[in-house]
């Protein structure tokens, strides 16, 4: 095995739908390696109408394996219908240093949040496999639905009110909820990647949101897309290849997306509803150089909602021509997730 393999071998960074490998010494916003930049779920949120803070309290307390005993039989067709709801898988992988080569992929869903790598005997299941290069991956038709076995093994199907044979997904990560899904049921779904020429393996964890809709006024969270990128002041167009010379830094904004920022509900703790607005993040990332800020936007503890702005330095130790691709991911903080790649052509003279 290569030292470069040896030093990625099993890395796993996690944060809600940018993920990837990066070495100690990396400097983050420069995608070197092989990298998972982004992941997101179609829609982001499933709405579970019809269950309130006392049914799902109180059905949880006696839920037992594959029963559901205590939720009333609407609710749980409910819980099965939300489960079953099929989902569009996408995942952002970089591998500059690949060539084109293949790579094995497995899709994996937990019941811990905890697990990074979704291999708990029993608290796993496995959603998709196979090969994949770099680009976007995309997996149609997920449902989360499956059932956990108590011999560890799987079932497409719900469980049963006989007890024994196992429980829903969603179940189990309820039980396992410090709030017992009274904040959102997330369910962790682990994408396991890895390249057989190097031994390289990396695991990249995203949250599939599923929420119970206490509230009439509470609504579907819809992807957020990011309306443009703007590179020295010029808005650059998705087909659009610039051409620049020069180490100088140059300046990269997003087209403002104010508006496009969603009110939400949520419940407090009193069980309450409490309305909010979505203050999108964007990291910035380049296969060539660095940028100046990895993550920007956001709201601080003051209130105040972060500039959208960054700017990139050429690779200053660069001698000949490079082809360089930007990636600009944008979070919602609420499990929304999706992604702009832009290129450009740069002569250091």
């Amino acid at each position: 095995m290569s030292t470069r393999a040896k030093l990625v071998l099993g890395c796993l960074i996690v944060a809600f739908g940018l993920v990837g490998c990066v070495q100690a010494e990396d400097q983050p916003t420069n995608v070197h390696d092989l990298r998972v930049l982004g992941m997101r779920f179609e829609p982001p949120e499933v709405m579970i109408p019809g269950c309130n803070a006392q049914v799902l309290l109180g059905g949880l307390q006696n839920f037992d394996g594959g029963s559901q005993v205590g939720i009333p039989p609407a609710v749980a067709f409910a819980f099965f219908a939300a489960a079953s709801t099929p989902l569009e898988f996408t995942a952002l992988v970089a591998d500059p240093a690949g060539n084109g080569r293949m790579l094995d992929y497995r899709l994996l869903g937990c019941a811990n949040r905890g697990d990074r790598e979704c291999d708990n005997e029993g608290d796993y299941v496995e959603i998709s496999s196979g090969q994949t290069t770099a680009g976007e991956l995309k997996v149609s038709g997920v449902a989360l639905g499956t059932k956990v076995l108590d011999d560890g093994t799987t079932d497409g199907g719900f469980p049963m009110a006989d007890g024994g044979q196992g429980s829903l997904l969603m179940f189990e990560v309820i039980q396992q909820d410090t709030f017992k899904g009274l904040g959102g049921i997330r369910i962790p779904v682990v994408l396991e990647i890895s390249a057989s020429d190097t031994g390289e393996k990396i695991y990249a964890q995203k949250l599939m949101v599923y929420t119970c809709q206490f509230f009439p006024e509470m609504k579907r969270n819809v992807t957020p897309v990011l309306p443009g990128i703007v590179f020295n002041k010029v808005t650059w167009r998705e087909d659009e290849v610039i051409e620049i010379h020069g180490k100088t830094d140059w300046e990269l904004t997003v087209e403002d997306f104010d508006a496009l920022q969603e009110p939400y509900v949520v419940p407090s703790l009193s069980l309450q509803p409490v309305n909010l607005t979505e203050a999108w993040k964007v990291t910035w990332m380049t296969t060539s150089g660095t940028m100046s800020a990895y993550n920007t936007g956001g709201v601080d503890f003051a209130g105040e909602t972060g500039r959208q702005k960054s700017s990139w330095r050429p690779n200053q130790r660069g001698t000949e021509p490079e082809d360089v691709t930007m990636y600009f991911v944008v979070r919602d903080g609420r499990g929304g997730n999706s992604w702009m790649t832009r290129h450009l052509k740069w002569w250091p003279e």
